[in-house]
């Protein structure tokens, strides 16, 4: 019996287990990896309050008239010294007149005019960041923007999950003869794009290999793709009568991806997906992706609310993934998005769920799931 959609993802959850094996790497090497472990600052920043502007920190009085000291302490009101961007302040200073603020400044004295508050252009003690505040969380993916506050305090290496290895293995007996196999480099290219590489890419022309084959990669990588041979009648699904398999779902209501289902060989998480193009892409992405996700520490991703701009034809008894295009307001479906397109892909940024509706309506809200990062605009 067929899996909805929803069960097939709860399955995953409870039967993928995370990774666990952790590497230490100096923090370049950590870029796109995804981190092992919390990390806490080891000091607050800034350790004293600083200027944020050139200009002249000022101890608040009545008067909007400063006379310069020399003094680095207890600056008494009325008084004033020069200060530069990232200049502790010294004390008694309660607020800092930018150059461009100051009416007048001679050798001596200083006039401005505006209305100054207490902590103009201070930056205060610890407000970046705190005495032992989190600044990674375990399963966070790291970026240029997450290793700021990392080197801030002197950290020069973190642990990261290795990287999920991940085999592909391609099965048609028409492959190296009448085409070519794209769906192992497309499937391969975007597992590295979700932070796993690639462990073995292989193929199967006839049946009589593919236990073996998947046996040999299971030994070597965290998790198994097959493509192709998927109908009723050909080599996967027939081998998946084998008893070796230990099936976790067998097929699921989706489309275009069905039949997809999921199994376990040596404890390894095998998905074998279609093997037509559109199928077998969208299919990784329903059902494969979150299987990585899984194995990283990572949670799903969340679909934004879209108007969808022309009405659409789906299938009322499943999920169906429709590919398109979003601009971060509305949604637009591919032309054509039948399971044996070859590169209805490559316009597209993402795709919207439809669950068991045969119709959505022009102006419809729809949920999409970007493929990668949305856009900056």
């Amino acid at each position: 019996m067929s899996a909805t959609y929803q069960k097939a993802l709860e399955i995953i959850q409870s039967h993928i287990k995370p990774l666990h094996v952790n590497q230490k790497l100096p923090l370049l090497e950590c870029i796109n990896r995804i981190c092992g472990e919390d990390i806490f600052a080891h000091f607050e920043l800034p350790q004293t309050p600083i200027s944020l502007r050139d200009g002249y920190g000022v101890h608040l009085h009545n008067d909007n008239r400063y006379t310069f000291t020399n003094s680095t302490t207890d600056i008494q009101a009325g008084f004033s010294c020069q200060l530069f961007t990232g200049d502790a302040i010294p004390k008694g200073i309660n607020a800092v007149v930018a150059d461009e603020e100051i009416d007048f400044a001679d050798e001596n004295s200083l006039t401005y005019s505006l209305h100054v508050e207490i902590g103009r252009h201070i930056k205060s003690k610890g407000e970046d960041i705190a005495p032992r505040e989190r600044l990674l969380q375990k399963g966070e993916y790291l970026d240029a923007r997450k290793i700021t506050a990392i080197a801030s305090q002197g950290i020069s290496h973190i642990a990261t999950l290795q990287k999920p290895k991940v085999g592909i293995l391609s099965i048609s007996k028409y492959l190296a003869t009448t085409m070519h196999n794209s769906n192992a480099v497309s499937l391969g290219a975007r597992v590295i794009e979700l932070g796993g590489v690639i462990g073995m890419i292989e193929e199967c022309h006839d049946e009589g290999n593919i236990i073996s084959t998947l046996k040999k990669m299971s030994e070597v990588v965290d998790f198994i793709i097959t493509t192709g041979a998927m109908s009723s009648s050909d080599m996967m699904f027939k081998t998946l009568d084998n008893q070796i398999f230990t099936q976790l779902f067998n097929q699921v209501d989706i489309a275009p991806a069905k039949p997809s289902v999921l199994s376990l060989i040596n404890q390894t998480p095998i998905l074998h997906l279609p093997g037509f193009p559109l199928s077998c892409m969208l299919g990784f992405e329903m059902l494969g992706l979150p299987i990585l996700k899984r194995l990283q520490h990572q949670t799903l991703p969340i679909p934004i609310s879209l108007i969808n701009t022309k009405m659409l034809i789906c299938k009322d008894d499943c999920v169906s993934a429709i590919p398109g295009y979003s601009n971060g307001d509305s949604f637009v479906a591919t032309a054509h998005y039948e399971a044996g397109r070859l590169n209805a892909l490559s316009q597209c940024n993402g795709y919207i769920l439809v669950d068991q509706k045969k119709r959505i309506e022009e102006g419809e809200r729809v949920s999409f799931f970007y493929f990668n990062h949305p856009p900056v605009s």
